[in-house]
């Protein structure tokens, strides 16, 4: 063989090898864009169910706070109704003479006398006849023992009944102060009745 066809040889053996090399090359090269686009594809299917289930969860979030934000709006709105009404009903009282309520404060006292013979201690409203006519009263109707005391107390409505140290404070803001809870949830069903 010449060196001419060796040289020919060698050159066609080395365009088949580059073929083959290139041919594998370009194979590889679509194998590498195929396997790209899916793992893209499934990168965007992934991301697109992290996304939404963040925008599921943020609107879950949204709706939760919303919820809970009109709660407290409504608990706010019911505790300045609550006020608002124990203010008027507190006011009322307060603002009655005590000739307009004898028959109140006789039949509280009544109520909660345990002898029938306590010292009637009143606040420091009202007129020394009035309260000396409530007790009178309270002796005549029931046959009772009870004392108008000397001693005026600070509040502005309501007695407090002494026997000896104990006492049982009927104060309008003793009476507001420990009832308030067990009223708040009756006037509390009342209103929501009327909804």
């Amino acid at each position: 063989m010449s060196v001419d066809g060796i040289i020919d040889r060698i050159i066609a053996d080395a365009e088949a090898e580059a073929k083959k090399i290139i041919d594998e090359a370009e194979q590889e090269e679509s194998a590498i864009k195929e396997k790209g686009k899916k793992e893209a594809e499934e990168y965007y299917e992934r991301q697109l169910r992290l996304i939404d289930e963040k925008y599921r969860r943020e609107k879950e979030r949204a709706i939760l706070n919303k919820r809970l934000e009109q709660r407290k709006n409504m608990l706010q709105a019911r505790q300045k109704w609550m006020d608002r009404a124990f203010q008027d009903a507190y006011k009322r009282l307060v603002d009655q003479p005590k000739s307009d309520n004898k028959d109140l404060l006789i039949a509280l006292i009544k109520k909660v006398s345990h002898t029938k013979d306590e010292e009637v201690i009143f606040g420091k409203k009202g007129e020394k006849k009035i309260l000396e006519e409530i007790v009178a009263q309270l002796n005549q109707k029931d046959g009772g023992n009870f004392t108008l005391s000397k001693e005026r107390r600070d509040f502005p409505w309501g007695f407090v009944l002494k026997k000896g140290k104990v006492e049982i404070n009927m104060s309008i803001d003793s009476l507001f102060k420990y009832k308030r809870t067990d009223l708040e949830q009756k006037a509390w069903e009342i209103f929501n009745a009327g909804i």
